[in-house]
């Protein structure tokens, strides 16, 4: 397992890189549901559950987070990812082998570890693979139901990313926030189930929302560089 090293000079310097990068690549990240927030309860650590379709998911855990939010995070990351890039521990990410059930709980005691400052937010993917982002139905590892029960209470927040090309050269964000639940160890006998299916249905509302054109609800709280057809509008 590679656990997380949190380093503040690096930090902040992977925070310019981050923004520049995001600024580079997308024309806009819009929100919805940040009202959500307000509902949970400050006296309990998170875990935000959300859909893994894209390479970029990551970064946009963490502008959410460290830019909008502004709470100190973690997030856990594939061993082979990790491998590859194991800069990012320096900002919080740690690793989980799936392959290796021992190391696999390693990861689940160190998270939950974590969660006993009720300060701390924890991302968590937990399809595990990336997969496209309509394909039905999502599949769940346990990783969270276990974590969760390890911490005994938390809240738990659904968060849906989707990745669309509007009417500008570069793609937009689209992120809808859920309502928060409150796990105790007592209200789901399928938690995982539960958290999957709840995930799906946002996630199809997402689609069907940004599909018809309602776009009300969001906000655009990231603006990129303008596409190179507004140069030429």
């Amino acid at each position: 397992m590679i656990p997380a090293k949190k380093n503040s000079i690096i930090g902040s310097l992977f925070a310019f890189y981050h923004k520049r990068l995001i600024r580079k690549h997308f024309y806009a990240i819009h929100l919805a549901g940040k009202e959500n927030l307000d509902k949970i309860d400050s006296a309990l650590p998170v875990i935000m559950y959300a859909n893994h379709s894209n390479w970029w998911d990551g970064f946009m855990a963490y502008y959410l987070t460290n830019r909008v939010m502004k709470k100190d995070d973690h997030l856990m990351m594939d061993i082979k990812q990790m491998e590859k890039y194991f800069f990012f521990k320096y900002i919080g990410v740690f690793s989980v082998n799936r392959e290796v059930p021992a190391e696999a709980i390693r990861s689940i005691n160190y998270a939950s570890d974590l969660l006993k400052d009720s300060k701390k937010y924890l991302w968590i993917f937990p399809q595990g693979d990336m997969t496209p982002q309509d394909r039905r139905p999502l599949k769940f590892f346990s990783g969270i139901t276990k974590i969760s029960e390890k911490t005994d209470r938390v809240n738990l927040i659904p968060v849906c990313f989707r990745y669309e090309y509007m009417m500008e050269q570069r793609p937009e964000v689209f992120i809808s926030i859920g309502k928060p639940r409150l796990y105790t160890g007592k209200n789901d006998s399928d938690l995982t189930e539960h958290l999957r299916s709840n995930l799906e249905s946002q996630l199809d509302r997402l689609r069907d929302d940004i599909t018809a054109g309602n776009l009300e609800d969001f906000n655009t709280i990231f603006r990129g560089k303008d596409s190179r057809n507004k140069s030429f509008d």
